[in-house]
């Protein structure tokens, strides 16, 4: 069976969790806990060295890391393991942990794609499984 619906969706999910990861350290990292100990003009640059090293930062920088690990890991998983006529179970049951994840950190985008691949994934190799254990007389005659 061709699995490449599977690859073009975690490409996408890749793609996306990648981009949300970087919008979370820039823009909530660095960005929108500038303004919150309502310090202007100078004193920016010194609750900038300050906010580096709050646990809000470090909270935001960590949770964007690993949203663009998982994006990363997506691509290489599209890339290495999933190939036509395979069934493997571990690549399955990767992706739909992967979405109960983004279920619990409300992801929506990420949740739904994972949980599409996850459905998609498992249906496509219990088929390739019925298909391995038809005889082949009945295959030929189709």
């Amino acid at each position: 069976m061709n699995r490449k619906l599977e690859r073009r969706m975690l490409v996408i999910m890749g793609i996306w969790q990648i981009l949300d990861g970087l919008v979370t350290i820039l823009y909530y990292g660095f960005y929108k806990l500038a303004p919150l100990t309502g310090k202007i003009g100078n004193q920016v640059a010194d609750q900038a060295s300050q906010s580096v090293n709050s646990s809000m930062f470090t909270l935001t920088c960590t949770f964007g890391s690993l949203l663009i690990g998982l994006g990363i890991l997506n691509l290489v998983i599209r890339k290495r393991y999933l190939k036509d006529q395979q069934q493997g179970k571990k690549v399955g049951f990767f992706i739909l942990a992967q979405g109960l994840f983004s279920y619990f950190v409300l992801d929506l985008p990420s949740m739904i794609l994972s949980f599409s691949i996850g459905v998609i994934y498992f249906a496509k190799k219990g088929a390739l499984r019925r298909l391995a254990k038809e005889p082949k007389s009945i295959i030929a005659s189709k």
